[in-house]
């Protein structure tokens, strides 16, 4: 609309209609990742609490129904989530709205991404100029004073400030008070009781489910971080009563995850009794089979009892987000709820209960260098997680570290790449999603950016793949640290030859992670709609990460074992023979383990190995290999029938397409990644060490490495 604009209240003699969207990509890497719009559906249920007979709200996740729905009938406002990873889509339904029906169309934009700095604020208007209102905060409040001043008798639309709300009135910003977080959520109506996720459970959207809000934590990096407000909590009979509905539905259904739309799960005191109410219903209904959540930064009592309750329901385990070591760094990202003593707590209460533990570092935060990033990926590793997630920094909408204080402060250099499978055409219009990553500032420079994502790559392969685990842990077993490890696997440097595949793969990644960057919108535009015409989106990689790693899986299988021997071997020139033979032992036992989905049946079988890997496995590996040695003999390698069923299904579906993108999308889609590999029966082992008393085998002098047999390294080679 604008400023001065109409007030559309006095002209009605009907209900408002009133469209709300919270837009994703639909696609076929994105279908397993599609939940339900359970924000908006907040923001329907409390508006109708205030004029049920007022207004008529529909709620849309899929951009095709919401544009053949505007193209039917004029709404009277549209109302859109907007986050770094729709915000472009959504303006593209804007501008369609702008072009049917001009300006009697009222477009809101509300979300996360609106940041509460003021200069800030005004770079929205000038970057989203259709837009006529932002809501700052939680939606709910804001959205319904808004409802309230266009329909509800207010002679003027802009004439003063709209409480939670944005707007420009001759060119000036008018900001109203932010009171969203004063809202008691226990006048919140539930949308699933209301009935309003029907329709998405139905077609089959992962469940929502949230208890609490707000972050008291202000990390920089983060859109919660903007302002420190009080933690609420929903009731917590209606939390209860909301998993038994979505428990109803999706017992006998596809979805077997629920996501806790939680920025702290284990803050809050009822949070325990929500867990352990997840169990039961668990226990009695078989849903839910997994539950994914944010745990609290702090790790108290009510921590261990939130993961306690929910015993292996919590597939992730202990999480630690610490992003960074560095004394400075933590300082100046305003992280200052993480203590050494509170880790190493963790850590050893987790082991303790046999519990994963993992942790997410972000590269590009003040004073982190590539050499201090190596030293703490080395350091997580001695800890003992057993997951580390390493992620870019990029700059969002509404986090302080984009504001241009802080760019300037920290010497800040930006790229722009695609975000992930967020792109799509419609009416021969490119539509896409970008990532403002950090790929330098004043502690590191472009190439230390670049070795950093080579490192990434590794760890994402090896702790979130489960790439060659076993091979791995071994090195660890040794002492070789494993990010240094890394390191010299991604810069193949020194005298003698290396397989040529191998370093074509090596330049290949270096150069998609540097060909991914672009300097500005327009060319990153150009280049993602020109692959995406040539290729479907899939060809040319845009998660680099998965994409290499299915390389790594399926395609560079030839080379593996001998580079990752002759590293091991350069890096520890003291190992004795029988130590190098072990490593190739284990080499061929990881190759081995990978099924293939384009020929399922290719491998498994039985393989002749002499230790015990379940042991070694259900041990956390903690223990030394040797630890877990056995007699020669066979262990089998096996595939479930459900997971059978599974893998064949992906197979029909997906069948068609090249190896690479075949490859590609089996490890973008199959969850958990465990279903990519055989289920290993070593009761073998056990027998023959029952029945022999001979002496531990010697291994023998070649073995094979992944698909092809490599002659043994001589020891310091």
């Amino acid at each position: 609309m604008g400023a001065g604009g109409k007030d559309m209240g006095d002209a009605l003699d009907r209900k408002v209609r009133v469209l709300l969207a919270d837009l994703f990509y639909v696609n076929n890497l994105t279908k397993n990742r599609l939940c339900v719009p359970l924000n908006i559906g907040y923001i329907n249920t409390y508006v109708n609490t205030l004029y049920e007979h007022d207004v008529d709200i529909s709620l849309y996740k899929d951009v095709d129904l919401l544009l053949h729905e505007i193209g039917q009938t004029k709404p009277d406002i549209v109302g859109f989530s907007f986050y770094y990873w729709n915000q472009n889509l959504n303006y593209f339904v804007v501008e369609r709205i702008r072009e049917l029906y001009g300006s009697d169309v009222l477009i809101v934009f509300g979300g996360p991404s609106v940041d509460s700095d003021e200069a800030e604020q005004m770079k929205l208007f000038t970057k989203f100029p259709e837009v006529d209102i932002f809501v700052e905060g939680e939606g709910e409040a804001g959205f319904a004073a808004i409802i309230n001043r266009a329909f509800g008798g207010k002679a003027e639309l802009y004439t003063s400030p709209i409480d939670c709300s944005i707007f420009l009135h001759e060119g000036q910003l008018v900001r109203g008070e932010n009171t969203s977080t004063n809202l008691d959520l226990t006048n919140v109506p539930s949308p699933y009781l209301s009935g309003l996720m029907d329709q998405f459970l139905e077609s089959e959207y992962m469940p929502l489910l949230q208890a609490t809000r707000t972050c008291p934590y202000q990390c920089t990096f983060c859109v919660e971080g903007k302002e420190r407000s009080r933690l609420r909590a929903f009731p917590l009979d209606q939390v209860k009563r909301e998993i038994d509905y979505i428990a109803d539905w999706n017992s006998k259904r596809p979805h077997v995850v629920l996501n806790l739309a939680e920025l702290n799960f284990g803050i809050h005191r009822q949070d325990a009794e929500i867990a352990q109410y997840l169990r039961e219903v668990a226990d009695n209904v078989g849903y839910p089979k997994s539950v994914y959540f944010y745990q609290d930064k702090k790790f108290k009592e009510s921590g261990k009892q939130v993961i306690s309750a929910l015993g292996n329901l919590n597939k992730i385990g202990l999480c630690f987000s610490l992003q960074t070591d560095h004394p400075d760094g933590v300082l100046a990202i305003k992280r200052k709820n993480l203590s050494d003593g509170m880790i190493e707590d963790g850590i050893e209460w987790a082991k303790a209960n046999r519990i994963p533990v993992t942790t997410e570092l972000i590269f590009g935060l003040p004073y982190e260098t590539y050499d201090s990033m190596v030293g703490l990926l080395n350091r997580c590793v001695d800890q003992g997680f057993d997951s580390i997630m390493v992620h870019n920094l990029f700059l969002m909408e509404g986090i302080e570290l984009a504001r241009d204080a802080e760019i300037s402060r920290w010497d800040i250099d930006t790229s722009y790449r695609l975000l992930g499978n967020n792109y799509t055409m419609i009416d021969e219009e490119f539509i896409f999603e970008y990532e403002k990553i950090v790929t330098s500032n004043k502690y590191f420079d472009f190439d230390d950016f670049v070795n950093v994502r080579c490192l990434n790559l590794m760890f994402y392969s090896v702790f979130q793949g489960s790439f060659y685990k076993y091979f791995f842990h071994y090195v660890k077993g040794l002492g070789i640290p494993l990010a240094s490890f890394f390191h010299e696997f991604m810069s193949p440097t020194g005298d003698g030859e290396w397989p040529p595949d191998y370093l074509d793969f090596v330049d290949d990644y270096k150069r998609s992670a540097i060909e991914e960057l672009h300097p500005d919108l327009e060319s990153l535009g150009v280049s993602a709609k020109r692959t995406y015409v040539e290729n479907g989106g899939v060809g040319e990689p845009v998660r680099l990460n998965p994409y290499f790693y299915s390389r790594l899986m399926y395609r560079e299988q030839k080379w593996i074992g001998e580079v990752f021997l002759r590293i091991l071997a350069d890096m520890a020139p003291h190992l004795d023979s029988g130590q190098i033979a072990e490593a190739r032992q284990i080499l061929e036992f990881c190759g081995r383990l990978i099924v293939d989905p384009r020929n399922i049946e290719a491998s498994g079988g039985e393989i002749n190995i002499d230790f015990d890997p379940n042991a070694w496995r259900e041990d956390k590996f903690h223990r030394p290999y040797r630890d877990f040695a056995t007699h020669n003999g066979n262990v089998s390698l096996r595939i479930s029938p459900d997971r059978m069923e599974t893998l064949r299904a992906f197979e029909s579906t997906e069948g068609h397409l090249e190896d690479e993108d075949f490859y590609f999308v089996a490890v973008e889609t199959l969850f958990p990644r465990t279903i990519l590999f055989y289920e290993v029966d070593s009761s073998g082992l056990e027998l023959l060490l029952k029945d022999t008393d001979e002496a531990v085998n010697g291994i023998g002098s070649s073995v094979t490495l992944g698909r092809v047999t490599a002659e043994p390294v001589e020891v310091g080679q």
